[in-house]
């Protein structure tokens, strides 16, 4: 089986025409499964674009939602979307509601959005400010209540996230399962929050890492040695490999808007 992934395709800043361009592409790879690991488009056009992808690429599509997936939106209502809209088309997996979609028989693909939580770098320091704090609605109503509510309402995010990963992984491993596919789009580890080849500086890292979702990824790698975890992830738009234990892999994947591209596939 050859699973194609992607990651920061960002579709909504496509027109039509070019979009089929880049499904005629995913097609021309004759892979079995897609696999997206988040910032597909942004919260007006999300429905409508995994519609899209389902209608001509004809193959299961599993996915995680990024943070521009929550543009212009609210979090609670564009993952109810999300839910009706995988309920109705056979094709969508949106992986935090699947909880894990067998590969094979020794293989499992699991997977959560996960957020920046603001634990690596220096965030009381740090002068950057994302687009997030003023496009998801959540996000939005806290930074006006300062740096500190901003903080916490990203910690709260990350670690409700990290926390299903956590049950999905402990109930899902047994004997029988020799590699695992973890799909999300914050990088869970420092090492893998790659910017040009290095690693991002301390005033990026605590917007660009979900340290609470490393930790959790981190400690099944350990407590399953015989296991082979995989994680892929994008967010940062610059690609790299970081493997912090013998049977863990991070892969960051590269993007560019306006210029999506194939990761990789990946034959199991």
């Amino acid at each position: 089986m050859n699973l194609c992934w992607l990651t920061d395709i960002h579709l909504n800043f496509l027109s039509e025409k070019n979009r089929f361009v880049f499904y005629r592409q995913i097609r021309q790879t004759k892979s079995d499964v897609v696999i997206i690991s988040g910032d597909i488009a942004d919260a007006i056009s999300l429905k409508l674009i995994l519609t899209e992808m389902a209608d001509n690429l004809g193959k299961p599509i599993c996915f995680v939602l990024g943070n521009h997936d929550y543009y212009h939106g609210e979090i609670k209502k564009v993952r109810n979307e999300i839910r009706r809209l995988c309920a109705k088309r056979v094709l969508l997996y949106w992986l935090p509601s699947q909880k894990f979609v067998r590969i094979n028989k020794r293989t499992l693909l699991v997977g959560q959005d996960g957020w920046a939580d603001g634990r690596c770098g220096d965030y009381k320091k740090s002068r950057v400010v994302l687009n997030d704090s003023v496009l998801i609605y959540d996000l939005a109503q806290k930074v006006l209540q300062g740096k500190n509510q901003l903080l916490a309402k990203m910690q709260e995010l990350a670690d409700i996230d990290a926390k299903a990963l956590h049950h999905n992984l402990m109930k899902n491993i047994n004997a029988d399962i020799k590699k695992i596919i973890i799909l999300t789009h914050v990088p869970p580890f420092s090492g893998a929050c790659w910017h040009n080849g290095i690693i991002s500086a301390w005033d990026w890292l605590p917007f660009f890492t979900s340290k609470i979702m490393g930790d959790v990824i981190l400690s099944a790698a350990q407590d399953n040695p015989f296991v082979d975890f995989l994680v892929l992830c994008g967010h940062t738009h610059s690609n790299g490999i970081y493997c912090p234990l013998p049977n863990l892999s991070v892969k960051t994947g590269k993007a560019q808007y306006n210029n999506p591209q194939i990761q990789k596939i990946i034959t199991m």
